[in-house]
């Protein structure tokens, strides 16, 4: 898999709203940035606009442009290549299609979204959050979420560990079919037997990933297929711009 930082530059900032937009802001712009890594970031978000939970220097956040994949005909592999290097970067699972997790709670997690560069190209831009430090969550929360530093893990710092993401991009297929991701994601997979909530409000639990890595899940006893293309990115009217 190609690194970001072949083609663009490693963005450091102190605060920011969110790296996703600050990276988005800078593809649009015509800046030849590969990463966006903020030691703090006031309005982090996951999938479908859920707030992300981070403090100083207690989380990693940072988000990288794909821009070698523009236009990709499959950009979800792209982040569920993303979520490989991190897991294998902490030692930790991974649950469909981004979740990273350790002993079943959740300690990072990915975001992939397209964004319109100054040419018109859509991008794929990866976010990653990862929980370093002691987590200050609320109640009914702690129990699904963790820290590397709860578990042991290491003493990276955010940057650290940031860095060790990308080296492990170089150790990964280029994102293009399911087939050369699958026996790695095998290594990882903590997919089986987490329940999940179809787009369509339906009760779901995961049995395993298809070919092209859609999730393989029973919904009331009915064996489905739930695109990852829908999963991470919404209907085609939600995707990100």
């Amino acid at each position: 898999m190609k690194s970001p930082l072949l083609t663009g530059s490693w963005v450091e900032l102190e605060t920011v709203d969110s790296t996703q937009a600050e990276a988005s802001r800078r593809l649009k712009a015509g800046e030849d940035v590969g990463a966006v890594f903020a030691h703090h970031q006031e309005a982090g978000r996951g999938r479908f606009g859920r707030t992300w939970i981070s403090r100083r220097d207690e989380s990693l956040t940072v988000s990288f442009v794909f821009r070698d994949y523009a236009d990709h005909p499959k950009p979800w592999l792209v982040g569920m290549s993303v979520a490989l290097a991190v897991a294998g970067a902490v030692r930790a699972q991974l649950r469909w299609p981004n979740d990273v997790t350790i002993r079943g709670k959740k300690v990072g997690g990915i975001l992939t979204e397209m964004c319109v560069d100054d040419k018109g190209r859509r991008v794929p831009v990866v976010g990653v959050g990862v929980n370093l430090g002691p987590l200050a969550l609320p109640v009914g929360v702690r129990e699904f979420a963790t820290s590397l530093a709860i578990e042991r893990r290491g003493d990276l710092s955010a940057e650290g560990l940031a860095r060790l993401v990308v080296a492990g991009f170089d150790a990964l297929p280029e994102p293009d079919d399911w087939a050369e991701l699958a026996p790695i994601w095998r290594v990882f997979d903590d997919t089986p037997g987490k329940r999940y909530k179809t787009l369509d409000g339906e009760d779901a639990i995961g049995i395993g990933i298809g070919p092209e890595g859609e999730l393989v899940a029973t919904v009331e006893g009915e064996t489905v297929a739930i695109l990852a293309a829908e999963a991470i990115f919404g209907r085609v009217n939600e995707t990100s711009t």
